[in-house]
């Protein structure tokens, strides 16, 4: 399921890093202050950068 950012701000979106799996958990309303709140949770995997290995967009993510 994808949605636009706007429209869960009370979830969480937790992405988990296909090379090292290592998994990272964001609140979606904290994710609003600093990307556009009309991008989708697509859009956010697709740039999400895992913090421990460096690999980008290679990643599966849950919203919650």
């Amino acid at each position: 399921m994808t949605a636009m950012l706007k429209e869960i701000p009370r979830k969480k979106m937790s992405i988990t890093c296909a090379v090292c799996q290592h998994v990272v958990t964001h609140e979606v309303a904290n994710l609003m202050l600093v990307v556009d709140e009309n991008m989708t949770t697509h859009e956010i995997r697709q740039q999400a950068t895992c913090p421990k290995c460096k690999a980008v967009g290679d990643n599966t993510y849950t919203v919650a």
